[in-house]
């Protein structure tokens, strides 16, 4: 391993991201592909993909920046937490164990509440689409929630 691989920065925020279980993403009049870490992230990737397919309203949220989030909880078994991420990169998919929160990032975020700083779980990213996504998600802001379905490719 290299001096930059091994890095504090590195290892914390990009060491999970591993995997390669494919997934489809689709909304309406588009999809995406995404890729899980199910290796670097394997109880949450696991759970998740355990309940596919998921077809879930989503709503643009208020306090993160360019990320949709779940209008509803998706229970997938898990509490615990695994890699949290305050600062999700483009295309992350993450899951926030305390409110059962799928979320979907497009662009610029930060995981924050009314109540302050979050972290989240990023257990998955979209590897083609997301441009199409970031458009259809931007859209969410003005007319309201639309649905995302996950599904196995």
């Amino acid at each position: 391993m290299s001096e930059a691989e091994s890095w504090y920065w590195q290892t914390t925020w990009s060491d999970f991201r591993r995997g390669a279980t494919r997934l489809r993403m689709a909304w309406p009049g588009g999809s995406a592909a995404v890729l899980v870490y199910d290796e670097g992230v394997p109880l949450t990737s696991a759970a998740f993909l355990a309940k596919l397919p998921v077809s879930l309203p989503m709503v643009h949220v208020a306090w993160s920046g360019d990320m949709l989030m779940g209008a509803r909880p998706v229970d997938i078994g898990i509490s615990s937490e695994e890699n949290l991420t305050r600062l999700p990169r483009p295309g992350d998919v993450a899951f926030d164990p305390k409110y059962n929160e799928i979320t979907v990032t497009y662009g610029t975020a930060e995981a924050k509440l009314p109540s302050g700083l979050n972290t989240l779980t990023v257990f998955a990213t979209v590897v083609s689409g997301l441009e199409d996504f970031a458009r259809w998600a931007r859209a969410r802001r003005f007319e309201g929630v639309g649905t995302v379905t996950f599904e196995r490719a």
